[in-house]
């Protein structure tokens, strides 16, 4: 199955180029890093995904509104720290 996904003129263009030079499409090459980052990323998910299960178990609202609060920039920086250790 396929759905239309709105992409910043400049991503798409850069994975043109790059899926271009493969000889691929751009498409593919954006399938394989999507797929890629959820790799990547799945224990940090499935760690966020516990906790948030926890909160909801104990009926910490407060507790489920600072996780759902997190910016974006804050799991980013936490994710990029995991990395590097």
């Amino acid at each position: 199955m396929s759905v239309v996904v709105r992409l910043p003129e400049d991503l798409y263009a850069s994975a043109r180029r790059i899926a271009s030079l493969q000889g691929r499409q751009a498409a593919d090459l954006l399938s394989e890093a999507w797929a890629e980052y959820l790799d990547v990323h799945r224990e940090q998910f499935a760690s966020d995904f516990e906790e948030a299960a926890q909160l909801l178990r104990s009926g910490d609202t407060q507790g489920l509104t600072e996780l759902a609060g997190r910016s974006v920039k804050d799991r980013a920086e936490e994710a990029a720290r995991a990395a590097r250790e």
